[in-house]
């Protein structure tokens, strides 16, 4: 099959952002047998200063012309913002491709619904790693269902449990900046005020013996790429904090950089992830301050069951959601569209919505 693949491959970041879902998904289509083409959004918006005004027609006018050239069977779209619904609308009309869009955002932030709802007339159909009924809102006549984040044994390649002496304990990193890589100052009040800085500043407070290993926040610069592969390791444990508000088994893509590496993760209990990675065998859930707090303490004095639990849960994700599996599920659904077939071959709860 061949694929064209059209999503912010972010090539003025230098690598910097190499760990995104978009490369993972192109790999995992290309290790399963299929030709992939990737088609940056954002980059050829860049090209030229006129795609600020004139409503990117530059990139349309690329997209058109690379399927002419490749005529793919199937598009897939990836958080591509800068293709315009009338571009979506003409190749329904003129061309045999299926479309596609894949999705990780909160349902509730950044205008998500909203710009699903309006492509979802031109798509066959949208996934998200949100899984609860809500994302059903957004559909129009194909179907949603959730998928997993992504791990790839390529970019997640740590096996931190392996080692027996970590310099911290707790790693926790924000990406506050992920345009620029760096916080900013006009955006300091801003960032003080996100839930996640609050909860950490208090955990912090309750649990003065434990080392932390924190980034992108009280003035600490993010981290990315090799520098977070680097201080990553020095941690056997991490915390997904996840914006508000939770939706079921709605975790962003820390939960693959922390487990896919080998940490052993800790998990908000209300974001119901326990359906999918089981409790105080793969990873371990939390109900506020105060519980977390306790569950730490109790780790640090047990580090063999932590690693334990971290070794289970990175065998667990890169044997069940790795990038050939996930991408092989995109494709299952457009074939069966039947919850049976599917539940029958993935090895999470199925959401399917049509």
């Amino acid at each position: 099959m061949k694929i064209l693949h059209v999503s912010n491959f972010g090539d003025k970041h230098n690598a910097r952002l190499h760990w995104n879902q978009c490369f993972k998904i192109t790999n995992g289509f290309t290790r399963n047998g299929h030709s992939v083409y990737n088609f940056s959004d954002r980059d050829r918006s860049r090209v030229s200063i006129f795609n600020k005004i004139n409503n990117n027609q530059s990139v349309q006018k690329d997209l058109i012309d690379t399927i002419k050239n490749y005529m793919p069977d199937l598009i897939v779209l990836g958080h591509a913002d800068r293709i315009n619904l009338d571009t979506l609308d003409e190749i329904r009309q003129n061309y045999q491709s299926k479309i596609i869009e894949w999705n990780v955002d909160n349902l509730h932030l950044d205008d998500t619904k909203n710009k699903l709802s309006k492509r979802s007339a031109f798509l066959d159909g949208i996934y998200s790693t949100t899984a609860d009924e809500q994302i059903a809102q957004c559909i129009s006549g194909n179907f949603i269902s959730f998928f997993p984040n992504i791990v790839d044994s390529t970019i997640e390649n740590l096996k931190i449990y392996e080692h027996t002496y970590h310099s911290k304990d707790v790693f926790f990193a924000l990406s506050h900046g992920v345009g620029t890589g760096k916080l900013r100052k006009k955006n300091t009040a801003k960032e003080e005020d996100d839930p996640r800085v609050k909860f950490m500043n208090s955990l912090k407070k309750e649990l003065s013996n434990v080392d932390f290993n924190l980034f992108g926040m009280n003035g600490v610069q993010p981290i990315w790429a090799s520098e977070f592969d680097k201080n990553i390791k020095n941690c056997y444990m991490g915390i997904c904090l996840q914006r508000k508000p939770l939706l079921k088994y709605g975790l962003s893509d820390r939960i693959v950089q922390y487990l896919g590496n080998g940490l052993m993760v800790f998990i908000e209990n209300e974001t119901k992830y326990y359906d999918i990675l089981k409790p105080n065998e793969e990873a371990i859930y939390f109900d506020g301050v105060e519980d977390l707090s306790e569950k730490i303490k109790y780790y640090k004095q047990n580090k063999d069951k932590a690693l334990r639990i971290a070794h289970h849960g990175h065998k667990k994700i890169h044997s069940d959601f790795n990038e050939r599996v996930i991408t092989n599920y995109m494709l299952d659904c457009l074939k069966y569209k039947d919850i049976s077939i599917l539940q029958d071959k993935y090895n999470w709860p199925i959401h399917f919505y049509n």
